[in-house]
C-alpha cells in the first residue's frame, strides 16, 4: 500500500511544476530616457545598477529598451519606476 506521505509529496511536486512554469517574465526598472523611432515608442530602462565598490566584476548599469504604447509613453517620465510583463 502506498504511504500517504508519498502521495502528498507527489501531489505537491506536480502542483509546483505545473504552476511554476509560466512564460511571463517581469522586467522592472527606472526609466532613464524615452525615445520614439519609426512611429514606435520606447523606454530605455535601468534594470540593475551595481555599485562600483561592490566585489562584482564588470559592475555598472544594465539597460533594456522596452517598447510601449503611446498612452504609456505619455503617462511616464524619466526617473519613474516601470514594470512590464513580457
Amino acid at each position: 500500500m502506498i504511504n500517504r506521505r508519498c502521495v502528498y509529496f507527489s501531489c505537491l511536486l506536480i502542483f509546483l511544476v505545473l504552476f511554476s512554469c509560466n512564460n511571463s517574465v517581469d522586467s522592472c526598472g527606472e526609466i532613464d530616457r524615452k525615445y520614439e523611432k519609426n512611429g514606435e515608442y520606447f523606454f530605455a530602462m535601468i534594470l540593475e545598477e551595481n555599485d562600483s565598490n561592490n566585489s562584482n566584476v564588470g559592475g555598472g548599469r544594465i539597460y533594456s529598451d522596452i517598447s510601449v504604447t503611446k498612452k504609456v509613453y505619455d503617462l511616464n517620465k524619466p526617473g519613474d519606476f516601470y514594470c512590464v510583463e513580457e
